[in-house]
């Protein structure tokens, strides 16, 4: 039906192209859902803002009228449209409104060489727009509306030109969608998004029954992207040595485009029926990228879409486009891991848990496409007289030198700390080193030394905002705290300490700029909405860290933050705290953690709980030394309604709830995490510094918790 309208206004009205939008539900978005175009009516808007003062679609949206509007003053304010649209153009929206619903709106496209449409081509658009409305209505009345896909349907209109029989009746819709695939490959820097993107248009534009994406690792193909394939043969065809003759093997060797036919016992076993490969032929085209092959595309389509394979400039040019778009994503992804990797390596591999003290970190790089890498920088350090020193910071600049100068700071200010100074002479010093470094960069820095025994605690800044402190949800005010000159500005610079007497229970929230909005505050609504609810560090710093992640679709920084919560003197913290490090080659791991943790809560008397915390803490730990390669550290901390169990390794990749056992995992556990999920009264995991944290608390029986009181 929507198909019908649109070829049909192309035709009445002599338009080059014709679009119907339906919103997008419980969106403000339009979104094309079917497109039909003359070989001049290529590379159509698809999506459309219905806030938009511009777009005629947008405007027909908002006041139920037609619309209409040139392609200059489009341009004039989306100027990236010109690439879709490179031909000077009339456009003339009018709504799909019924009396109680509104679907979207249909839009006619003119080149403006024809001059503008007159007002029986108007009058024919608002028609048009009628009749489809009404249609529209009785789909809804009997819940059978359309919603828009994401990717359009495209057909073509035969054009009145003489030259008409040189265009293929599949040619405009297939460049449409090339010309819309290469303008949207343009953007993407990673990888993944890339292959995304290209299944997406292969699948819905180019129609084709399965799509294949291989690309080269070595000596071996590696699936990247499959849709339409049964499972048996795509775990065959990953990993497939070159040296094996395949259809997608040969075609990278060869470096020829091959098509396959039914009768091909090569493409048998592909497809979810059987008796579809008797209906369905292949092609596949290596994906050469400055002559070197760099991976392979292989498709399936109808035999009733053989004239496809007329178009062979249009599938090369996919191919070529694909090829040269993964080869420089793969040069970014390996440039952006490079640079996460250095920046992991400079940031504390693990936060010490010291008793009487909670902490985490979270560190989010700003969204850059190359090796920049940042200046942000904290560290939790517990000192030979029982006391813990946080010190967080921030080198201007975001680029090498920022890091290795954050390399430098980070070392000197923690050797600094050990050596027993208190927070202004630790500035101090870090402040000469920067100077006499002579490396033309500042550095901000706030240094905080804690007493756990006492909940003495000492200031000090240079030039970096103070900690947010809270107590019981309410912010603790820093009084006599003087926020001193930067480090690496002015030699010989003093920095005053200003003292604090806390109660157990205050929580220490340190971050750098990149946390900041631009009123200057931490997210206040949702900090005060996180303490409100009593939620636990790492629940936290998830939560400020996903709206740091908000932000810097405004703001390019990186941003660090370190969350340390007191709760009490040291003595008291040690009799309900226990900890273990599981060395990464240990194999008994597990085992000995298991023992140790019933041993743990027989000394609180809580015996009862033992069976399940065994169970719990075997499979978390187990994921820890299987998937983290890396120490293992367990920490177990008793509290007066719960008891709460974290484990901490180096790998930052989160760890899942997986509901099949694992092949690697059946050695200890076998269950994967489902187990905990299902068990546990609460569990989760979060990144922190260079790896992550993976936690589960269980509820101290009622018994036990009026024993206590």
């Amino acid at each position: 039906m929507l198909l019908s309208a649109v070829q049909s206004l192309v035709r009445d009205v002599g338009a080059v192209a014709a679009t119907v939008f339906l919103r997008v539900p419980g969106t403000l978005e339009l979104r094309a859902a079917v497109v039909a175009v003359t070989a001049l009516g290529v590379g159509g808007i698809e999506r459309v803002s219905v806030k938009d003062d511009i777009y005629p679609s947008a405007e027909a949206w908002r006041t139920g009228c037609l619309a209409t509007a040139r392609s200059t003053e489009i341009i004039a304010a989306h100027p990236d449209v010109v690439v879709m649209v490179p031909l000077p153009y009339q456009a003339a929206a009018a709504p799909l409104f019924s009396a109680t619903r509104r679907f979207g709106t249909i839009t006619a496209f003119w080149l403006s060489t024809r001059g503008e449409p007159d007002q029986a081509e108007l009058e024919r658009l608002t028609g048009v727009a009628t009749d489809l409305t009404a249609n529209l209505d009785g789909l809804a009345d009997r819940g059978e509306a359309p919603d828009p896909p994401l990717v359009p349907r495209v057909v073509a209109v035969d054009s009145e030109r003489a030259d008409a029989e040189r265009m293929t009746s599949s040619t405009a819709p297939l460049n449409y969608h090339l010309h819309k695939l290469a303008i949207l490959l343009s953007e993407v820097t990673r990888t993944r998004d890339a292959i995304d993107l290209a299944m997406e248009r292969v699948m819905s534009g180019f129609q084709a029954r399965a799509a294949i994406i291989s690309l080269i690792d070595a000596d071996r193909l590696y699936l990247a992207g499959a849709a339409g394939c049964v499972t048996e043969f795509l775990r065959t065809a990953n990993g497939v040595p070159l040296a094996r003759s395949t259809p997608e093997t040969d075609a990278v060797t060869g470096q020829r485009q091959s098509l396959y036919n039914s009768a091909d016992p090569r493409i048998h076993g592909r497809l979810p029926d059987g008796a579809s490969d008797d209906n369905c032929f292949w092609t596949v085209l290596p994906l050469l990228a400055g002559g070197r092959p760099v991976g392979v595309l292989s498709m399936a389509f109808d035999q009733h879409a053989e004239d496809i394979v007329a178009e062979q400039a249009t599938l090369t040019a996919l191919a070529t486009m694909l090829a040269q778009t993964l080869e420089r994503t793969q040069m970014q992804d390996a440039q952006r891991e490079l640079a996460e990797g250095l920046q992991h390596a400079l940031l504390p591999r693990m936060l010490p848990q010291p008793a009487g003290v909670v902490s985490t970190s979270r560190y989010a790089a700003a969204a850059t496409s190359g090796i920049d890498l940042g200046g942000d920088w904290y560290d939790l350090i517990g000192l030979a007289n029982g006391h813990v020193a946080i010190v967080i910071g921030d080198v201007e600049g975001h680029n090498t030198a920022a890091a290795v100068v954050m390399g430098q700071l980070r070392s000197a200010v923690r050797a600094y700390a050990s050596e027993g100074h208190d927070p202004g002479a630790v500035l101090e010093r870090a402040n000469q080193l920067l100077v006499g470094l002579d490396t033309d960069l500042f550095a901000t820095c706030c240094c905080v030394c804690l007493d756990p025994d006492t909940g003495t605690t000492l200031i000090a800044s240079a030039g970096h905002p103070p900690p947010l402190i809270y107590k019981n949800a309410a912010a603790v005010t820093v009084s006599g705290l003087d926020i001193g000159i930067p480090l690496g500005i002015e030699t010989g610079a003093r920095y005053r300490v200003a003292e604090l007497e806390l109660p157990p229970g205050t929580l220490f929230a340190c971050f750098t700029d990149g946390l900041v909005d631009f009123a200057g505050d931490l997210q206040p609504e949702v900090m005060a909405a996180s303490l409100a609810d009593d939620r636990d560090l790492e629940t936290l710093g998830d939560q400020l860290i996903t709206g740091c992640k908000d932000l810097h679709a405004r703001h390019d920084d990186d941003a660090a933050l370190l969350l340390v919560r007191y709760e009490g003197p040291s003595a008291e913290a040690r009799r309900n705290i226990r900890q273990l490090k599981i060395h990464r080659r240990d194999l008994l791991g597990a085992q000995r953690t298991r023992r140790l943790l019933r041993q743990w809560l027989n000394g609180w008397d809580l015996a009862d709980m033992a069976d399940e915390g065994e169970l719990l803490v075997s499979e978390v730990v187990t994921n820890g030394l299987v998937h983290g390669d890396s120490d293992v550290y367990v920490y177990a901390r008793r509290y007066p309604e719960r008891v709460r169990v974290e484990v901490r390794d180096s790998d930052p990749h989160p760890a899942q709830a997986v509901t099949i056992p694992r092949e690697e995992d059946q050695a200890e556990g076998g269950r994967g995490l489902v187990i905990v999920s299902a068990l546990a009264s609460a569990w989760g995991n979060s990144p922190g510094g260079r790896g992550k944290t993976v936690w589960f608390e269980l509820p101290v029986p009622d018994s036990r918790r009026t024993a206590d009181a």
